[in-house]
């Protein structure tokens, strides 16, 4: 579970260059080395197109040469903010597909990516590159929404009793190994909702949602027993709806991190958005880790 190597990488928004510098620090903090790419992408253009730009000046050549010196002067203002020297490196290809491949094939433990690029409103309607990053990522992905410089302090892992979320809590304590960890799992009462449209009074629902309480709780302990570290672990069982109690929790902690597995899906439901994972890729304000299952 030890994070050897890093990926961050950048579109040259303001975002990402927050991105890469909570990169840098967490490649201090676990030894990692550290490598900073931009994905270039030349969209096809109908030949009329092409010989204007190219008339301008505009070539490929020219392009990934004006990249590389701009990832070279991003590596010098990361060297000197955080004693981290980056290698730097431009890619070809859209720019979720091929960061998730170089990473891949770069052996990377961990790629870091800002929230939104350069064109915010594109992404809000479009589907931002970090998220299509999420979808198609085998490897642990984590979105940075917040300003460093900070530590990461006090981490929140919400948790399914999954593969997935035994991963997410394992590379947790590896990467941060002085951080505050919690787990929370958010349940509901078997047939809890059939129970209210039949009709069914509320002792009853009540004596069923004590039962799920129960059930949730040793299955948490059992859960924890399994991972590497599980002295490390503080944690916390709730009924209701899981991304809003994950939110809540968050908060009265103080979080200043949310860790979640996430399990593979098929293409339709991933780029429906339609589990917990999705539901705190939009909605959380802190920075994101997600995991995804192995299996």
């Amino acid at each position: 579970m030890k994070v050897r190597h890093i990926i961050a990488a950048t579109d040259f928004s303001h975002t990402a260059e927050e991105a890469l510098r909570r990169a840098a620090l967490l490649a201090k903090t676990c030894g990692a080395t550290l490598q900073i790419v931009h994905a270039l992408y030349e969209p096809p253009l109908a030949d009329a197109w092409r010989k204007l730009v190219e008339g301008e000046g505009i070539t490929e050549t020219s392009m990934r040469a004006r990249a590389s010196a701009r990832l070279e002067q991003l590596a010098d203002n990361l060297e000197k903010r955080t004693a981290v020297r980056p290698a730097a490196e431009v890619i070809a290809g859209k720019p979720a597909q091929a960061v998730a491949a170089w990473a891949l094939q770069s052996g990377a433990d961990l790629i870091v990516v800002g929230a939104h690029g350069e064109h915010l409103l594109f992404d809000l309607f479009v589907g931002s590159t970090a998220l299509k990053l999420l979808r198609l990522s085998v490897l642990p992905v984590l979105l940075v929404k917040q300003n460093p410089p900070f530590d990461y302090e006090r981490v929140v892992i919400a948790t399914d009793f999954s593969p997935a979320a035994r991963a997410a809590a394992d590379r947790i304590a590896a990467l941060l190994p002085a951080a505050e960890l919690h787990l929370f799992h958010a349940y509901e009462a078997p047939f809890e909702r059939q129970m209210y449209y039949a009709g069914s009074d509320d002792e009853a629902i009540d004596h069923y949602r004590r039962l799920g309480e129960a059930e949730a709780k040793r299955q948490m302990e059992a859960f924890v027993a399994t991972l590497a570290e599980p002295a490390r672990y503080r944690y916390k069982v709730r009924h209701g709806y899981a991304p809003a109690l994950i939110s809540q929790f968050m908060a009265e902690m103080g979080a200043d991190l949310l860790v979640a597995g996430s399990h593979r899906q098929s293409e339709i439901a991933a780029n429906l958005l339609g589990s917990v994972a999705a539901h705190l890729v939009n909605e959380s304000r802190a920075d994101l880790l997600l995991v995804p299952s192995t299996d």
